[in-house]
């Protein structure tokens, strides 16, 4: 798929806005936090995610095939999108929530290009898949989450 000169500006800009964020908040959790790997991909969930996503996108920049954007939509959806309802909007959260909505704007982005160019092949096989591996990751944090909430509300609090 061959992108318009503003379509993949575009994308390159809301990638390197996902980048920021995401080295700030891996930072955050990894360095001030002090988190180990575990805690940090449960905890952090959207950091893993959009570095994920980073990966793709420049695999996709590179051989121009759509599936690889979309292979991160649903846990980007979940992690960045779904969060925005369920978080506070409130003290560090909103630190947070600008991550989320840069995420969110790159999931626009990845359909926006996909349905505009109307690669459904892509968009299927990329949503496919990426509930194939996804899913269980999805399951994980959830189990991991709810099973230490008090950790993490603690470590939130001091912070």
């Amino acid at each position: 798929m061959n992108l318009s000169k503003t379509e993949k500006i575009s994308g390159i800009i809301l990638a390197a806005l996902l980048l920021i964020v995401t080295l700030n908040s891996s930072f955050f959790f990894l360095v001030k936090l002090n988190l180990g790997f575990t805690d940090w991909i449960a905890y952090n969930s959207c950091s893993p995610v959009s570095f994920l996503y980073l990966c793709f996108f420049v695999v996709f920049l590179v051989n121009k095939k759509a599936g690889f954007l979309v292979l991160t939509s649903l846990p980007t959806y979940f992690t960045g999108t779904m969060s925005m309802f369920v978080l506070p909007w409130s003290g560090s959260y909103l630190f947070a929530h600008v991550g989320h909505i840069i995420m969110t704007m790159n999931l626009i982005w990845v359909l926006y290009v996909v349905l505009k160019h109307k690669n459904f092949k892509a968009l299927a096989t990329g949503l496919l898949i990426g509930m194939l591996v996804f899913v269980p990751y999805i399951s994980y944090v959830i189990t991991y989450n709810q099973a230490h909430q008090e950790e993490i509300a603690m470590l939130l609090q001091q912070k």
